[in-house]
């Protein structure tokens, strides 16, 4: 009986792992990760945090417009 519990805790643990990850895959969440992914080497090259998240934020906005497509 507990192994078929442990079996259920795992199958919960994957739906969920799966929940974020199909998260991560829209376009909202490749743009927070890039903005993520680009703040520590802009910080790592001179830039102080705030310019720093300002450049990463600004081209993760700008990736998100270029997937998105939006009609004006």
């Amino acid at each position: 009986m507990t192994l078929l519990n442990r079996f259920l805790k795992l199958l919960e643990f994957l739906e969920a792992a799966q929940s974020a990850f199909e998260f991560l895959t829209d376009p909202i969440g490749l743009s927070g990760v890039l903005a993520i992914c680009l703040y520590f080497p802009i910080q790592t090259l001179g830039c102080d945090a705030a310019a720093a998240a300002t450049l990463s934020c600004t081209a993760a906005l700008t990736f998100f417009c270029l997937v998105e497509k939006p009609d004006f």
